[in-house]
């Protein structure tokens, strides 16, 4: 449990995440301020915001439980992950700046037809959901653990900062947040969970030699799981509107393929130290906690001075908002603006009203799904099962292929969901991932 001063410091650090979202409200005018913060964004804001993109909540307490379960091998989720991100960089953002499109789905218009946008954005709309109902689900861990509350009343506080300061600014407020976000996540975890778990196990008489073989076994998570991870995350990172949200706010071409690959870099750094803390954690309480979920807030908990516990606490949070954030704008930017908006010509005023008036609708239902839910790794699995099924050869083909057909994108978006939702089920779905 954790003392009054670090209740004090996150309680603190929400306040600060909504009045920003107060403050940028006067930003966001149009919808490509809303949407892509007005395409302003230079290496030096681009990179944080981005990484904070990538590493949320998944990212962060599901680290920290695969070092605890299974040891150094749970690298290979955020690794595979980052290179999508890598990868994404590489080989999407020099194709999609240009364009100034504004989501996914109008990049789909672009090179199909109406329908296929229509199409992919509910898809991919569906995807951000589940994503950010990952991180609501992370929020209400470490709400729990550390103030002892029900889980569920945990995602619900969480939840509704999330939703409010995402749907006052849009990508301005996320933008801004996303930033903040960054250098909390940085200090926080990648810095000081590391630095302590050191600590920690010099000041015990703990010794990594003390963790069983297995921990050091690279593939000890299993070759098909490792596999699964390329497969979902990989292909995935190169899809999602929250990716593409974030590419389009770059200044240039430029900004957006470095400062992308940067992001994708510090995304593995960043595994090594989440992991390692899950590690320390099992020396820690011997591989005794009930809940694997909670190993980096337990551990935490356990060895962080006054103050500093309520700082690293504040940046797992920023973890999970700062993808949480991304994701529940991208998922509104896509039914309204992309399946909405195409449906009927709607004025700027009335577009940017309909924005914000989804963006608490489905902030509501992020909330309610992750309390049904409650698995943070289950949660995201399906949602990279249908955005990597679904998107990645309409995408790749949109991309460079000068001539692609409306009908084949169409035909193999609904084909790949339909296979991959057999597979899942035919495996035990959504537990046998």
């Amino acid at each position: 449990m954790f003392s009054t001063v670090d209740i004090a410091i996150v309680v603190l650090y929400l306040a600060f995440m909504l009045g920003i979202g107060v403050y940028t409200l006067k930003y966001a005018k149009s919808v490509e301020d809303y949407l892509v913060a007005g395409r302003r964004l230079v290496l030096f804001t681009y990179i944080p915001a981005m990484a904070a993109v990538v590493l949320g909540g998944a990212s962060t307490i599901g680290s920290g439980k695969l070092g605890y379960t299974f040891g150094i091998s749970g690298v290979w989720f955020l690794i595979m992950l980052s290179l999508g991100v890598i990868a994404n960089g590489l080989i999407v953002a020099p194709k999609i700046i240009p364009l100034k499109i504004k989501t996914m789905g109008e990049f789909l218009e672009k090179r199909y037809d109406r329908s296929t946008r229509i199409i992919g954005s509910v898809v991919v709309a569906i995807y951000d959901l589940m994503v950010a109902v990952t991180q609501t689900i992370a929020i209400g861990t470490v709400f729990s653990a550390m103030l002892g509350w029900d889980p569920a009343f945990s995602m619900i506080i969480g939840g509704l900062v999330v939703l409010l300061y995402t749907a006052l600014g849009g990508m301005w407020s996320v933008t801004l947040t996303d930033i903040i976000q960054f250098w909390i996540m940085t200090i926080g975890v990648l810095i000081l969970v590391p630095v302590f778990g050191f600590m920690t196990m010099q000041s015990q008489g703990l010794s990594l030699s003390q963790l069983p073989s297995s921990f050091f076994d690279w593939g000890a998570v299993g070759g098909d799981t490792i596999l699964l991870w390329f497969m979902l995350y990989f292909f995935g990172l190169m899809l999602g509107q929250d990716i593409w949200g974030r590419v389009l706010t770059a200044k240039n071409k430029r900004v957006g393929a470095i400062g992308t690959v940067a992001a994708g870099l510090y995304g593995i750094v960043y595994a090594f130290a989440a992991v390692f803390g899950g590690m320390v954690a099992y020396l820690l309480f011997s591989g005794g906690l009930e809940n694997p979920q909670y190993a980096l807030p337990s551990f935490v908990a356990a060895v962080f001075p006054t103050g500093l516990a309520g700082l690293v606490l504040a940046g797992m949070l920023a973890a999970f908002m700062s993808t949480g954030d991304s994701c529940l704008l991208a998922a509104t930017s896509l039914i309204v603006y992309d399946v909405i908006g195409s449906l009927k010509k709607f004025s700027e005023r009335t577009m940017l009203m309909l924005l914000r008036i989804f963006n608490v609708l489905f902030g509501i239902f992020m909330i309610v799904a992750a309390v049904a839910i409650s698995e943070v790794l289950v949660a995201l699995d399906i949602a990279y099962l249908y955005l990597s099924a679904g998107l990645f050869i309409p995408t790749v083909v949109g991309l460079y292929w000068r001539r692609p057909s409306s009908i084949a994108a169409k035909l193999s978006i609904l084909a790949s969901i339909l296979v991959a939702t057999a597979v899942a089920l035919y495996i035990g779905w959504p537990y046998g991932f």
